[in-house]
């Protein structure tokens, strides 16, 4: 049996540190992958990464729009929501950080987790996230990763109601 490592799961196992020799695996080679990075990332880091909320929501942020000030409800979370699954059930199984999910897409979507969800538009909604290395800005989706995770880069933070970037390095 052969397992592929896509790109999303590369660029993780890279960003702590470890080198995939090839993008093809046995899924006993994956598997004892998985362990090594268990044991490499401290306790501490664990600890710390444990107790981080999979999603945040908050109500009544304001956010200039192009019909002016709005009050909007708010909704963080990693890699943002995906556009075809219902909002409620996304949101419930963030919560519960529900790691029987192999793949959560909120936290590690690309394409899928870029516009906000079409329910969300009845209700006006700010969705913001990081994630995708890059700023987007568009409406009331906000995309904030200057960096990209890149040692080198600013870290990025967008300023409501304004939707004003501020970078470390300002």
């Amino acid at each position: 049996m052969k397992m592929l490592v896509d790109d999303t799961r590369f660029e993780e196992l890279l960003s702590f540190g470890f080198l995939v020799p090839t993008l093809s695996l046995s899924l006993g080679k994956f598997t004892k992958m998985n362990a090594d990075l268990i044991k490499a990332v401290p306790d501490e880091h664990k600890k710390f990464l444990a107790g981080l909320v999979w999603v945040h929501e908050e109500d009544n942020i304001s956010i200039e729009t192009n019909e002016g000030l709005q009050n909007c409800k708010l909704i963080a979370v990693h890699a943002g929501l995906e556009k075809d699954k219902g909002v409620e059930e996304q949101l419930k199984y963030l919560k519960a950080k529900d790691t029987r999910i192999s793949k959560v897409e909120p936290l590690s979507g690309r394409k899928n987790v870029w516009n906000i969800p079409e329910e969300l538009t009845k209700t006006p909604t700010i969705v913001i996230s990081g994630h995708h290395a890059k700023v987007h800005i568009e409406g009331l989706r906000l995309i904030i990763d200057q960096g990209g995770g890149v040692e080198d880069n600013p870290v990025a933070a967008v300023l409501l109601p304004s939707k004003k970037l501020v970078l470390d390095t300002d």
